[in-house]
């Protein structure tokens, strides 16, 4: 997947979840840390290790982005 459709995927997780919370639909930190905890509560609840997905997603971040991991 390309940066540009990644974006635009991450602004619909963004702007779905602000609307499911009953709050105004902004690109702001505060509204990403709430999206944050929320993936980190479903991880949870369907028992996968959230930091070990947060690595490896930082893992492809960085070679898409075509730094070093």
């Amino acid at each position: 997947m390309n940066p540009m459709r990644r974006i635009e995927s991450a602004r619909a997780a963004l702007t779905s979840a602000t609307h499911a919370r009953g709050t105004r639909p902004a690109i702001a930190e505060d509204e990403v840390i709430d999206l944050l905890i929320d993936i980190r509560h479903l991880c949870d609840a369907a028992g996968l290790d959230y930091a070990q997905c947060h690595y490896l997603a930082r893992g492809h971040y960085q070679h898409e982005i075509g730094g070093a991991s």
